[in-house]
């Protein structure tokens, strides 16, 4: 094997390992994520104690135990104000999702190219599975597993409909209670995160195919 395979080799297994690191922050955020909306939605659909435990988790983080300031801290904490505000951490963890999911498919769609470029170099028989692990090996049909495919799908439903559920409570009780103004702030937040989110499903579905990592520099079928 030559230099410029051994750097081939080299550079594929160090954009692996990036790739990999992106792949593990993308599910961490998808984690948090769901974890931030359904919080902020059982504060939107007023859920009995979850106002409440809001109070007591900002009492206890500030030094209040006085129960008196603490009945006046329930009574006048500005509840709208902070459900804005988790609305814009919501776009900004929409925004990273869809950005460290779209980043992982082009690595992945880039390492599919490189091991064809390293199987060309070491003049692999077209049977070797060597260095076809992300393109050919993983998206062959004899390998692949049905269910594999729908998990993108579940993932998307399932953050679709939080974040659905949750943008749609925070406008309409904006409505309900005639806020126009917080309503216009929240609308303005909204309508982007489902821009991000569109993408990200969009991305999600047609980019994460065989024809999308491996079609242009290999057969799928093996």
């Amino acid at each position: 094997m030559d230099d410029v395979g051994k750097l081939l080799i080299e550079h594929y297994q160090k954009t692996y390992e990036l790739t990999f690191k992106l792949w593990q922050q993308r599910n961490h955020t998808f984690l948090i994520l769901l974890g931030v909306i359904g919080a902020a939605t059982l504060l939107t659909f007023r859920v009995p104690q979850a106002e409440p435990l809001l109070v007591d988790i900002v009492a206890k983080l500030v030094g209040i135990t006085d129960s008196g300031r603490i009945a006046e801290l329930r009574a006048g904490f500005p509840f709208g104000l902070i459900q804005s505000i988790v609305l814009i951490v919501v776009f900004y963890l929409v925004v990273n999702l869809n950005h460290r999911a779209s980043y992982v498919l082009r690595n992945y769609r880039y390492l599919a190219g490189l091991e064809q470029e390293i199987r060309s170099r070491l003049n692999l028989h077209r049977t070797s599975v060597a260095f076809s692990r992300e393109s050919t090996f993983y998206w062959s049909d004899r390998k692949r597993s049905r269910v594999w495919g729908a998990v993108k799908w579940v993932y998307i439903g399932m953050l679709g409909l939080v974040l659905f559920a949750f943008l749609g409570g925070r406008l309409f009780e904006d409505l309900w209670a005639r806020n126009f103004v917080l309503g216009t702030v929240d609308l303005a937040i909204a309508i982007p995160t489902l821009i991000f989110y569109y993408d990200y499903a969009r991305t999600s579905i047609v980019q994460d195919t065989a024809t999308a990592i491996v079609g242009e520099w290999t057969p799928v079928k093996d």
